[in-house]
């Protein structure tokens, strides 16, 4: 990690509200990086502070901003970059897709690699061929397809119903029994409701 950029000297003053901003802004940034499954508190701490100083000075040029905002942003800049740098690859909007953390992941970062990250270059050359590797493998995997069209597959009910149909188009005479039986039908019921 080595020294610290940053002197507390220089911190100004800050009043209880902007204490309670920067506090969530901190516990979103960490709650981040844990995701990424970085479990060292130490160096998820001295991450933190270095991204939270990076957006306090954001924050003096843009103080409409919420911390946390500025802090998140920060956050997801900062390991982009990292992770775009280590693979040589440029990620798409400069933002770290499910493809890179699954490439984080793989590579065994959050294990065996986490004293590494958001450190510049060099790293070791292991680290980087099982990033560029893994960063590959999570990429999507394209198998050509075909599609056969298949029968029509119907239950006893809707089988019997298509034959029924089609024994109506072959037979002239029985479509004509069956819509005046229909009919009769509907006519009887009417006249007995008309009745009563």
């Amino acid at each position: 990690m080595g020294p610290t950029h940053h002197s507390l000297g220089t911190l100004s003053p800050l009043t209880e509200s902007e204490l309670n901003e920067w506090e969530e802004a901190y516990a979103a940034v960490e709650a981040y990086l844990q995701a990424l499954r970085l479990r060292n508190r130490l160096l998820v701490a001295e991450l933190v502070r270095g991204i939270l100083w990076r957006a306090s000075a954001r924050r003096e040029k843009e103080p409409d901003k919420p911390a946390r905002y500025l802090a998140m942003e920060e956050a997801l800049t900062e390991v982009a970059d990292w992770t775009q740098d280590v693979l040589g690859v440029p990620l798409e909007n400069r933002r770290l897709a499910a493809r890179g953390r699954l490439a984080l992941l793989l590579a065994g970062m959050p294990g065996q690699w986490q004293g590494i990250f958001l450190t510049p270059a060099p790293w070791p050359p292991e680290f980087v061929a099982a990033m560029t590797k893994s960063y590959l493998a999570a990429g999507p995997q394209f198998a050509e397809l075909t599609m056969i069209p298949k029968p029509l597959e119907l239950n006893a009910i809707g089988s019997g119903a298509a034959q029924w149909w089609e024994t109506m188009d072959r037979r002239p005479i029985m479509r004509f029994m069956v819509v005046g039986t229909l009919i009769s039908l509907i006519a009887f019921g009417l006249w007995f409701f008309l009745l009563d």
